[in-house]
């Protein structure tokens, strides 16, 4: 089960390393006007969401226990370097917080109810997307 885990934080760091290295090679007037590269639109993106998919998918399938689910479900939900990653990779990073729904029903009722606190904390409620909404909904759901 450690296994994928660290697939899912190698995912992270390659896509942070792939982002980087778009930057410097990006001019400054790409993706102007639909010219040029556009870092929104380089497939790194794509890329990193189908290896965070595959090893959330994996340890669903393993059957994790309470404290691995709530594991993989912070480094999903609850990235402390969000703010740090370039602006281009803020929305596939709230995407990627997708995987973490089928992960939740591994959760224990206080795993749960300690996520959701931090989860809900983290953004205002009327700024959160449709996939948020229902991370809050599920965790309040197996909170009670």
């Amino acid at each position: 089960m450690e296994t994928f885990f660290a697939q899912a934080e190698q995912a992270f760091r390659e896509y942070r390393r792939e982002l980087e290295e778009c930057e410097k090679k990006r001019k400054p007037t790409d993706g102007l006007f639909g010219f040029g590269h556009s870092l929104q639109d380089d497939p790194c993106h794509g890329r990193a969401d189908e290896k965070v998919r595959l090893a959330a998918e994996g340890l669903c399938a393993a059957q994790p226990p309470s404290e691995t689910a709530e594991r993989m479900v912070r480094l999903l939900l609850l990235r402390d370097d969000m703010n740090t990653w370039p602006e281009a990779a803020q929305w596939m990073l709230r995407a990627m917080e997708r995987h973490a729904l089928p992960l939740i029903a591994f959760l224990s009722r206080d795993a749960a109810a300690a996520v959701s606190l931090e989860y809900t904390g983290r953004y205002r409620r009327w700024e959160r997307l449709p996939v948020q909404k229902k991370i809050c909904k599920a965790l309040k759901e197996k909170s009670k």
